[in-house]
């Protein structure tokens, strides 16, 4: 048996086409609707694709030439030579006019896809860099931000894609790699005899004690390492035994701290047997001091620890923003961005790799225990933002 793809504009016509050539002997084996993805998908419809499967020995499917040029050199070597000559004109003539109604259409798409029609509000005389911008805008990205990447290629004459994409998409993930965490202590191999503290710092409903579930099933699946674990979230309905169930599975022990008092004589009780202590602050307005006071007097008796500010990646970004600014106020601290999977305005994350100082260790996809978090990668995010799918 063999298998042959055809495509066209609806399911009718794929599959008239595969009777045509394949007979009725053929067995469909699937047919989809395919939907091209990114900034290409300007310029290209969707389609449908059946693929279906033949026996080559009932069937016989006439091989058409591969090659032009080749092609070209059959036929006019067995006919007269002017008559081929005439064609071969011919052929390139309909290639040049479908080249040129290709560019019209371009320019169409780029026309119909902007965000403002009137004239005046154009931002780039670059009709290929305007949609660049707006879609980058569509995505969260700052107008500064999106400025500073652009600068330079605002070329009414530009119109190479392959260029004009390539220089955007390097521009964003310098921006984002610049901002990536190179090292982390929950990575190390931690041989000192003294366990390492790791706390979680972020709001309410961001996902930290998932993500604590995350990383430290890593370490302690992968890595063959003890992770203790501390919580102060007494506030939240069932916190506590949220984290107690995630500790049982783990074969890990939980203490509970209910003021800056306690945390010492826990973080000495469980060191005695662990690698990691992972500690769950509860989830706060950041908007309150009082509750940004109590987390930093719990934070002050923590000895050199390594911090984590948990945010949510479908937090606008001027919220984000003054979350870091409230938190960069008492502690140093890497990001964690939760909920990639659940916002369609990753803008956030390159906005503040180019407005802040802070370093970006890893980002959660999905609620899967251990598998949905990973080390944050700038490609993946510039993917994103240029029209891709999160992988």
């Amino acid at each position: 048996m063999k298998i042959k793809k055809y495509q066209g504009e609806t399911e009718e016509q794929v599959i008239e086409m595969a009777k045509e050539e394949l007979g009725n002997d053929a067995i469909v084996l699937s047919i989809k609707k395919i939907t091209p993805t990114g900034i290409f998908s300007i310029i290209k419809k969707p389609y449908i694709e059946l693929t279906a499967s033949y026996d080559e020995n009932k069937v016989k499917i006439e091989e058409k030439s591969k090659n032009f040029f080749v092609d070209m050199k059959t036929k006019m070597s067995s006919n007269n030579l002017e008559d081929k000559l005439k064609e071969k004109e011919n052929t390139i003539e309909k290639l040049e006019k479908r080249i040129s109604e290709l560019e019209g259409y371009l320019e169409k798409a780029m026309k119909s896809l902007s965000l403002e029609k009137d004239s005046n509000k154009i931002k780039y005389k670059n009709q290929l860099v305007q949609f660049i911008y707006e879609m980058l805008i569509s995505k969260g990205v700052h107008t500064s931000v999106c400025d500073d990447i652009l600068e330079g290629i605002d070329k009414e004459e530009n119109q190479n894609i392959d260029l004009i994409v390539k220089v955007v998409y390097n521009k964003i993930v310098k921006i984002l790699e610049n901002s990536a965490c190179k090292e982390l202590a929950v990575e190390s191999k931690n041989n000192s005899n003294e366990a390492k503290c790791v706390v979680f710092l972020g709001t309410t409903g961001v996902g930290k004690t998932t993500t604590i579930a995350k990383l430290s099933s890593d370490i302690i699946i992968n890595n063959g390492k003890k992770v203790g674990f501390i919580t102060s979230d007494t506030y939240r309905i069932a916190a506590v035994d949220q984290l107690k169930t995630y500790a049982e599975i783990l074969g890990s022990q939980v203490e509970v701290v209910y003021s800056a008092e306690d945390v010492k004589e826990k973080i000495d009780k469980l060191k005695l047997i662990n690698d990691y202590i992972f500690f769950d602050t509860a989830g706060r307005s950041h908007k309150n001091q009082k509750n940004m006071n109590e987390i930093k007097e719990l934070l002050k008796e923590i000895d050199n620890p390594e911090v984590y500010l948990v945010i949510s990646s479908t937090n606008n970004f001027e919220d984000v923003e003054n979350i870091i600014n409230t938190y960069s106020k008492f502690s140093e601290f890497n990001i964690i961005f939760t909920k990639i999977d659940e916002t369609d305005t990753v803008g956030t994350i390159l906005n503040i790799a180019y407005k802040t100082n802070n370093k970006i260790a890893y980002v959660t996809v999905g609620q899967n225990v251990p598998s949905d978090i990973e080390r944050f990668s700038g490609e993946k995010i510039a993917k994103v933002l240029l029209g891709s799918m999160y992988k």
